[in-house]
């Protein structure tokens, strides 16, 4: 997840997952970890900030049917709009179910 808003992410966050056509309900259920940009390393992380990068689990409130990024990239990318604000705060890509 690519974190694009200047606000930072939050799991308790509400935001609409919008993947080629189709928008649902979604919810950060977990941040597993961000990107150290110097090391390239995975680290432990409480939030992104802006222009973060981070590896997060998702919930959706319906199924979507996608494929891994690294198949397809229109299938397995997605953005993330805030419910409150209506902003795109983040883009992503799906590396696994």
């Amino acid at each position: 997840l690519a974190w694009m808003d200047r606000e930072p992410l939050s799991v308790s966050g509400r935001y609409w997952l919008k993947h080629g056509t189709h928008t649902v309900r979604a919810a950060i259920e977990d941040l597993d970890n961000s990107l150290d940009l110097d090391t390239l390393l995975p680290r432990p992380a409480e939030t992104l900030e802006f222009n973060d990068l981070g590896h997060v689990r998702i919930a959706a409130a319906q199924p979507i049917v996608f494929d891994r990024y690294a198949e397809n990239r229109t299938t397995g990318s997605f953005i993330l709009i805030d419910e409150a604000t209506n902003h795109t705060v983040a883009a992503g890509m799906i590396a696994a179910a």
